[in-house]
């Protein structure tokens, strides 16, 4: 359990780092830049942005460059944070960010899919070795399921994946099963972390932050397999979906829906209606955003405690990064200000 001092600084620090965040104006400037030199010479100004991008030539600057720094940057501020953290190495902060560790194991997957596994010594994020649950290092030199097996033997992503270990070397690895197994561990242990650790309204708040997010994982991947598999059933569905502990039963109503057309309208009726219209989901994904959005920042408005004040930082910095990202491409590729603006989670 954190220190009285430890939750002030943490919350205090949360605050003051969303208030530094981009406004409307700023995403505005940024759409009307001339390229990615430009955008990259306006990020460096910005107070959350500068000490990311202090060595960055914006005339020498490449698009996925700028992009790979600033999610360094992202993730370089939850560190920043994490270093008032005095608790246990599994505190309710560690087990959020092993959310960056289940990335780079699906990556590798689906690189060993792609039969270039060599390819990830090149291209995983050096700044998550520190604190890491397993070596970055041996994970890249992984050739095959079972060597990764090996390497992850001392974690619980290893009891996870076992199940997907093909009985031959040109057999390819289940990749939905395995993202499908280690995300329902990782909100598993996440939820226990919670309730073991958090009492009255931060466990209320921190539990509605994981479930809103797993119960908008699950919609979309209802809507898709309705929309492009509509011959399969609730059962063969249900077995992609995350577990979703106090929520199910409104799952279950979208799962019965008997096509694509009827899921839309029981998704209207439900309690995300703000959010999801009857008539087109073709933007589901940045109507799923919007909800985390709008519930993240409220709960950074009112928070008074570390963890919501953490959490609600970590879904808000992550959109924010993505809003970035649109505007970059659409910029790029000379998108009109208006339409990147319609694309941007706000």
């Amino acid at each position: 359990m954190l220190t009285s001092f430890s939750s002030k600084a943490i919350m205090t620090k949360c605050k003051a780092m969303y208030g530094q965040h981009l406004t409307v104006q700023q995403y505005q400037d940024m759409m009307h830049c001339s390229g990615v030199s430009a955008i990259a010479s306006y990020l460096k100004e910005e107070p959350a942005y500068q000490q990311a991008l202090a060595s960055v030539r914006p005339d020498a600057v490449y698009r996925a460059q700028l992009e790979r720094m600033l999610r360094k940057s992202r993730h370089a501020q939850y560190a920043g944070l994490m270093r008032y953290d005095f608790s246990a190495s599994d505190s309710f902060y560690r087990c959020l960010m092993r959310r960056g560790e289940i990335e780079q194991i699906l990556e590798l997957i689906r690189l060993l899919n792609a039969g270039c596994p060599e390819r990830f010594a090149k291209q995983y994020p050096v700044f998550l070795e520190r604190g890491a649950s397993f070596s970055f290092e041996a994970l890249a030199q992984v050739r095959d399921f079972s060597q990764l097996l090996r390497v992850l033997e001392r974690t619980s992503y290893a009891k996870a994946l076992a199940p997907f270990q093909s009985e031959g070397p040109d057999q390819s690895i289940d990749y939905t099963g395995c993202e499908t197994a280690l995300y329902a561990d990782y909100y598993r242990r996440l939820e226990q972390s919670v309730d073991q650790l958090f009492r009255g309204r931060v466990r209320s708040q921190l539990h509605e932050l994981i479930e809103t997010h797993v119960e908008l994982i699950n919609i979309r991947a209802i809507y898709r397999m309705k929309t492009f598999f509509p011959e399969a059933g609730p059962d063969r569905i249900r077995g992609l979906l995350l577990p979703s502990w106090r929520r199910s039963s409104g799952m279950e109503q979208l799962l019965s829906a008997p096509t694509a057309g009827e899921f839309r309208t029981a998704l209207s009726e439900s309690r995300y209606c703000r959010y999801f219209g009857p008539d087109d989901l073709s933007e589901i994904d940045y109507r799923a955003d919007r909800v985390e959005y709008h519930l993240a920042r409220r709960f950074m408005h009112f928070a008074s405690d570390a963890p919501t004040a953490f959490m609600a930082f970590m879904v808000l910095t992550q959109l924010e990064l993505e809003n970035i990202v649109t505007i970059i491409e659409g910029v790029r590729y000379g998108t009109p200000p208006e339409e990147i603006a319609s694309m941007l989670i706000l």
